[in-house]
């Protein structure tokens, strides 16, 4: 599991599910003030999918998020050096 944590402005639950939209923005005001097209979430999480993992999220409105990325070990590799 490879987890990353932001302490950023976070989205509510409505947010998240329209993020995960493809072209989904959080709200109208995060475009203008942060820029995106809304496709990041959606293309990361079909990507872990299609690899046999998960992502899961967890966001809170005003306090950041944290993101978990699950990938079966059997779609891992390790190489040397790594």
């Amino acid at each position: 599991v490879v987890e990353f944590e932001d302490h950023g402005i976070g989205m509510n639950e409505e947010e998240l599910e329209r993020a995960l939209q493809p072209f989904g923005q959080a709200k109208p005001s995060t475009t203008r003030n942060y820029g995106g097209t809304g496709l990041g979430l959606p293309i990361t999480k079909g990507l872990i999918e299609a690899h046999g993992g998960r992502l899961a999220i967890e966001s809170r409105a005003g306090q950041g998020t944290i993101a978990r990325i699950a990938v079966p070990t059997e779609r891992t590799a390790l190489t040397a050096g790594a």
